[in-house]
This record gives C-alpha cells, structure tokens and sequence, in this order.
C-alpha cells in the first residue's frame, strides 16, 4: 500500500502522465486553461520523456497514468466495463436528428472500443453536433471538445500520499475537476487501495502537502481551502500539523505562488529551499492532535516555524522562486532531479514582462544578473555543495510554459 511519511525517503514508484493532444488546446488558450504562456509542444513532450528517463536511471520505477489505465483495460474484463462505464458520462450528442438513438447506439457499441479510444472520451469530453447541410441532404458534423484535460499531466495534484495512505483530492478549478476520475482509475489500475476522497464544499490538491517525518505541512488559498486540508489531515497520522496561507508574489497574480510546493521544498532531511522573505509572509497555524482532533496551538510564520523544528534553510532567490527552482523532485535523502533555473529565468522574465508587473520584473531582473555573474543558480549554490546535495539537472524549460515544474509532474507513490 502506498504510504509517505517524508519527502527525502528514497522514490521507489512515481507516476506520471505523458502530455498527447488534451495540451494542444491549453497552449491554444493559455489563460483559460491554467498555463503560463504558450510553448513548443513537441519539445514539451520529449522534455517529459527525457524526465521519465533520469528517474528511471535514477533508481525509480515509473508508471505512466494511460498506459497503466490501457494495459490494465486490456486484460481485466471488469476494469474495462467500468472503464467503458465511465466514459459514458461524458460523451453527448446534439443538434438535429435521433439525438437518444445515437446515445443509445453509442452505449450499445462502447464495449467494441479499444481501451485507448474510451481513455480519450474521459480526457477530451466530446459533444458531437450534427446539422443538415442547406440544400442538400448530407449531415455537417462538429465535435467539441468540452474542457480537455490540458493539466493532466501534473499529477502531483489529484492525489495525496499520506503516511497512511492515498486521499483523492478534489480540484478548485472546474477545468481540472474530472481529472480525478482519470487518476482513480490509473490507481486501481496499479491495484492501489484510496483511503479517503475530498468531498464538496472542501478543495485539496496535492501540490499544498508536503511530509517532513514527525509533521506535515499544508498549503491553503486559492486550490486547497482550509476544509479540504483538514480532510486530508484525518487520514494522515501525524501528531502536529502546520496550515500555511501561502502568501502572495504579487497582488494580481495567485499563480506565480498558487501552490506549497512553489515556494518550500525538502532535498534531505533537515533542510528545506526556499526565499527567506516568502517564508516570512506565510503566515502559519500549528496545530498538535488531541482527543477531539486537531487543536491550534499557536501561529508564527513558516521561517520561524523550521528554525524552531532545526531545519537548515538553503536560500533561493525571488526569481529562483517564481522559476521553479524549489519545484525538485527528492529521489533519495541528499539527492535530487531539479529543472534547469536559468532556462525557466528567461522564461519567466519574459511572462513578467507581457504582463506588466513593472516593480516585480525591476527585482528579479537584477536578482537574473547577479546569478549569472555568479554562476549560482540553484541548484549550483555553495550551500547545496557543502551539505552534500547530489544533483540531476534537467531542462524542461518548454513543458513549464504549463504552470509547474518536476514536483507538480509527478506524484510519488512509494519511498522507503
């Protein structure tokens, strides 16, 4: 059963979701779907392949969310049905015609189709609109696609893995909502046991929790309410707890900062990366377990909060922040893949600049120059070299025009 207790045990099994076609229509409509900007995407694409790759070389098996979903459906009758079932809730027809009689035959022939085929019903949620032709006899077919999961492939979102067990969260945007349906059925697929699910009016999404050994952290404003973290928090076993408001990069823009792991993230135990002046804005609760469940003890911030724990803070830069740098994925204790932070500087630079945040880009612009002098863009700091991090550095500057970099990528299911 899959079980976490802290984010530096050694990464045994990780899934992930190879982006295909639902990220077309993302990089159509950035803003609409949830991206950053628009990007290469065949580049995105081998960028992803090429991640998958080092984690396998790096010791970890890695599970893709279709192919598990596929393979699974090809040899388990009932997980094909329910498959098939599924997909059934989201197909529609319309327009002129027997709209109830292609409904029906569509239900009738579902179970000829090939797994694949059913897999994109679920990810691309088509209406099919049928008209006559003026003057003519023949039918003018559309189909749309209603809400194509473009976010998809950050998997790290629609579950959490607690010290107990796996919680399906459940999403704050309406655009991501159905990609727990997907990612349910990839869980059962790898026979994994879901402990809890999120329920409504509560949001919680994976990249607001994080599990340090002795105590869990979680991240609340725009995607996990205060509700949903506290669901995930009762299936968890964790004595104390602590519920940070993650705080704002800039006043109009939740997104450069939407997430707990944007901003905090642990490469070994005892130490975290992070900006020092971020940890000061989030404010934090710390609540311990007693008799009737979690009771809040007192509030601080996030800085104070893991120096009063002992943590070692290697200290990103604002820039370094906002480009992902703590957005890492911890293999192993004192090992880590990170993203390429100079690439991802440009980049984001270069959206702070379309969109005009003038204060914001005079900053890390000359954060940008100061870096480059010093060839120190995480993870290549002196801090990392004297604790004795060992490092992966790969670029995935192109698949981050999505809003996330390697954490929010994947979703660990196995350390130890």
């Amino acid at each position: 059963m899959s079980a976490i207790r802290a984010e530096w045990q050694k990464l045994r099994t990780v899934m992930v979701h190879e982006p295909g076609i639902e990220m077309f229509y993302g990089i159509l409509d950035p803003e609409s779907f949830l991206y950053m900007r628009r990007f290469d995407f065949s580049k995105a694409v081998e960028e992803h392949r090429r991640m998958q790759g080092i984690l396998r070389e790096m010791g970890a098996r890695v599970h893709k969310l279709k192919d598990v979903i596929v393979e699974r459906a090809k040899n388990d009758k009932p997980f094909f049905h329910e498959l098939s079932s599924e997909a059934l809730n989201y197909i529609r027809f319309e327009g002129e015609g027997d709209l109830e009689g292609e409904a029906r035959e569509f239900k009738r022939d579902v179970e000829r189709l090939d797994p694949e085929t059913i897999f994109n019903v679920i990810l691309l949620k088509p209406t099919v609109l049928t008209h006559k032709a003026l003057g003519t006899g023949e039918s003018t077919p559309r189909v749309i696609n209603e809400e194509p999961l473009a976010n998809l492939y950050f998997t790290r979102d629609q579950a959490i893995v607690t010290d107990r067990g796996i919680v399906i969260g459940r999403m704050s945007k309406r655009i991501r909502a159905r990609e727990t349906t997907l990612v349910k059925l990839a869980l059962k697929g790898l026979s994994e046991r879901v402990i809890k699910e999120v329920t409504e009016p509560a949001f919680a999404e994976g990249g607001d929790y994080m599990p340090f050994g002795d105590f869990a952290v979680f991240g609340v404003g725009d995607r996990t309410s205060i509700a949903g973290a506290f669901q995930v928090a009762e299936a968890t076993g964790f004595n104390e707890i602590a519920v940070v408001y993650n705080p704002s990069v800039h006043e109009n823009d939740y997104m450069l900062s939407m997430h707990l792991d944007m901003y905090l993230n642990a490469p070994m135990e005892g130490v975290v990366v992070s900006n020092r002046k971020t940890l000061e804005m989030a404010t934090t609760e710390v609540f311990e377990l007693g008799e009737k469940g979690y009771v809040m003890k007192r509030r601080t911030n996030l800085l104070e909060f893991f120096k009063e724990k002992g943590f070692r803070l290697v200290e990103v830069s604002l820039l370094e922040q906002i480009a992902y740098s703590t957005n890492f994925l911890t293999v192993d204790n004192g090992r880590i893949l990170a993203l390429d932070s100079e690439v991802n500087s440009k980049n984001v630079i270069s959206y702070l600049e379309r969109r005009g945040y003038a204060k914001l880009l005079e900053e890390v612009k000359g954060e940008y120059s100061r870096l480059k002098v010093g060839n120190s863009f995480f993870p290549m700091k002196r801090e990392v070299r004297e604790l004795g991090i060992d490092y992966v550095v790969t670029d995935v500057g192109e698949i981050t025009g999505g809003l996330g970099g390697i954490h929010c990528m994947t979703i660990a299911l196995h350390r130890g």
